[in-house]
């Protein structure tokens, strides 16, 4: 049922060698590619249950009735898949050089990777701590990227990850990923697969719904208990009955093998929602258990930390707005909070050099706000930080931040963060001299607050939302999408500064302005 060795694709362009491995989608094969003499991996669309060989060709015959629109929908997905995936630039993602049809099915052509896969690495002894820690942090930094772009992969497994060389794995097969709008919303509905052991229980129980980047996030655990443990995980539906995962393993830190049962939580929302969550589970490369010796400066940070009793409010374009609300900002709708803590001033160059040992800021000033860091570099930032305090610091949500803004249960009503008038509060276009200013020095709000208008603009944890008339509970935003900041900074009009005003880029953007961009840092929440 597989192509012959020394049979030719594409005119001759291609040469079949050998089978290195066939799965429920496919047949990957070594071949060479002639003119360049070079080995590459050719992987054939051919469903295993559904699709046959014509006797003595190459020819893939397609099932029959409903079987038929099954194949082809899914010969579809695969050719599409294979684009996307060529489009993808990362390392730690294979690369697609090819993607054509022939023998009446379809092929894409992608780098040989000799270095063998992780099963192979791991099956029967594992690997030490340190290294199988080093291999899963890159696996991660692969699927963060291409969660950031609205894909989920859903087949994360040591079979499906090979290894470059000694140190660089390398996500393969996508073959049953999907695609998801900047909202959340599928862009595919098919069926997804299940790789027992790896699989959490919405695949198993197809609640195609409900996938997200935590149904990554459990693959990924899983694929790190293997390399611990030298053993398949025991399967979703085993430990839903009957089996547990040990609290503990030989060998393996405590702080590793945590972060590998919360990946695999039976509860989606129990589990890391995103790569970053499980990367502050797992530390820093370079940390410790914990550091000693905290600097002053960040154990002033603690003190500076104010309450924010929680309660409802309406959130986006309220009456004070006016005119001025933009589309993103309406419908105004109820959001009820829970008490939370948030920083009376933004993150200063000399807290974050105390945590970074680096200042990218470009007005330097140990009590100016850091600026030009992107939303990664904040959540690295946060990692070190609550190492270093013991703490749980993280970016406010967005709605947690409109809330401080507006003076939580002690609002006057504001268009302004504190007052209606922008030069009382705000270091903006109109009076900053073209440039930030140390943090404090203007009107705090009725939370005792600081630059929540102005100065700089400040990252927000989630992902911006579509807003609606339905009233929210705690809103998170959407799986995807555009991460938020808020608050305008020194180079933007009064409009920017507004309390309902809404900013959104992307995570790997470093904003600096000196090209009409904004200068962006961020504010602690607890």
């Amino acid at each position: 049922m597989k192509l012959q060795l020394g049979q030719l694709l594409q005119g001759g362009k291609y040469r079949i060698e050998r089978v290195l491995g066939q799965g429920g989608y496919g047949i990957t094969y070594l071949a060479e590619q002639v003119a360049l003499g070079r080995q590459v991996a050719i992987k054939e669309f051919f469903m295993r249950e559904l699709c046959g060989r014509d006797a003595g060709t190459s020819h893939v015959t397609m099932g029959m009735g409903a079987g038929r629109e099954t194949v082809r929908r899914f010969r579809e997905k695969f050719l599409k898949e294979a684009r996307n995936i060529a489009s993808l630039d990362h390392p730690g993602i294979v690369r697609i050089h090819d993607v054509f049809e022939e023998n009446g099915t379809a092929y894409y052509v992608m780098e040989y990777l000799r270095g063998g896969s992780l099963k192979e690495l791991s099956e029967g002894r594992p690997l030490n701590d340190q290294r199988a820690t080093m291999l899963i942090r890159k696996v991660a930094d692969a699927l963060a990227y291409i969660h950031d772009r609205n894909m989920l992969h859903l087949d994360v497994k040591p079979a499906n990850i090979l290894l470059k060389d000694a140190d660089t794995p390398v996500l393969i097969d996508f073959g049953i990923s999907k695609h998801y709008d900047a909202w959340g919303e599928q862009t595919t509905t098919l069926q997804a697969g299940i790789s027992k052991g790896y699989a959490p229980m919405e695949q198993y129980r197809q609640e195609i719904h409900t996938f997200s980047p935590s149904t990554d996030i459990y693959s990924l655990g899983a694929t790190m208990y293997t390399l611990l443990t030298g053993k398949i995980p025991p399967e979703a539906s085993c430990l839903l009955d009957d089996e547990e995962l040990p609290s503990s393993f030989p060998n393996v830190c405590s702080r590793t093998w945590h972060a590998v049962t919360q990946c695999m939580q039976l509860r989606r929302k129990q589990r890391p929602q995103s790569v970053s969550e499980f990367l502050q589970l797992l530390g820093d490369e370079d940390e410790t258990e914990v550091i000693g010796n905290i600097p002053a400066v960040l154990q002033q940070l603690e003190r500076d930390m104010v309450y924010v009793e929680g309660g409802t409010f309406m959130m986006g374009a309220t009456a004070e707005q006016g005119d001025d609300a933009d589309a993103d900002e309406k419908p105004a709708h109820h959001v009820t909070l829970s008490s939370f803590r948030i920083c009376k001033h933004e993150v200063t160059q000399a807290e974050w050099e105390a945590v970074m040992d680096s200042n990218p800021s470009y007005f330097k000033g140990a009590n100016r706000p850091v600026e030009n860091v992107g939303w990664k570099d904040c959540q690295k930032f946060i990692r070190r930080l609550n190492q270093l305090t013991g703490k749980r610091y993280r970016l406010p949500t967005e709605a947690e931040w409109e809330y401080a803004a507006r003076g939580g249960r002690k609002s006057q009503g504001y268009k302004y963060s504190g007052s209606n008038s922008i030069d009382n509060v705000a270091w903006y276009k109109g009076n900053s001299s073209k440039g930030t200013h140390n943090v404090m020095t203007k009107v705090a709000n009725e939370l005792g607050l600081y630059d929540m208008s102005g100065n700089v603009d400040e990252w927000c944890g989630d992902r911006r939302r579509y807003y609606t008339f339905s009233s929210q509970s705690n809103p998170k935003g959407p799986f995807w999408g555009y991460h938020v900041s808020r608050g305008g900074c020194w180079g933007n009009d009064a409009w920017s500064c507004r309390v309902s005003s809404r900013h959104a880029c992307s995570a790997y953007i470093r904003l600096m302005y000196r090209s009409n961009e904004f200068p962006c840092g961020l504010r602690l929440a607890l």
